[in-house]
């Protein structure tokens, strides 16, 4: 994946949608000291470029009902690695997945309702094809959530 020039004026954009996505046209214009048409421009672009890939509000698990959360660590056979992966993204309960290197290669962070919803889980992720191991590990404390990036 190939990474994209930004200059001055798209990273501003980004920071101030990352901290406000609602913010409208006119306010983004106010806020950078430049014409809406041009705040409208470059937030089209950075869209249709891939750099925003979607509007969204972050919302916390546990006030809505995901009281627990924790990692899925997955070992998987290379011939299955891309079908598992697909199912593991498919799983509504996947709020990120991340392929790596070292000892597992995959890891799932997840959130469950409670600890029956996160065997059940756990045995669903477990029943993939070409899934050889899973290790858990349910999270004591919600400590950080941001997936903001620093601009």
């Amino acid at each position: 994946m190939q990474s994209l020039s930004l200059d001055d004026l798209d990273k501003r954009i980004l920071r101030l949608l990352q901290f406000n996505c609602r913010l409208s046209f006119a306010e983004l214009s106010r806020e950078l000291d430049v014409a809406e048409a041009t705040a409208r421009f470059r937030v089209n672009r950075l869209v249709e470029d891939g750099v925003i890939t979607r509007f969204a509000a972050l919302v916390n698990p546990s006030k809505v009902g995901m009281k627990v959360s924790g990692a899925i660590l997955l070992k998987i056979d290379p011939a299955y690695l891309e079908d598992a992966c697909k199912q593991l993204v498919s799983f509504s309960e996947t709020l990120y997945l991340f392929q790596s290197t070292g000892e597992y290669d995959v890891v799932s962070v997840i959130v469950a309702r409670d600890m029956e919803h996160l065997n059940n889980l756990v045995k669903n992720t477990k029943m993939i094809p070409g899934v050889k191991d899973a290790r858990v590990s349910v999270t004591t404390r919600f400590l950080k959530f941001d997936p903001s990036i620093v601009l």
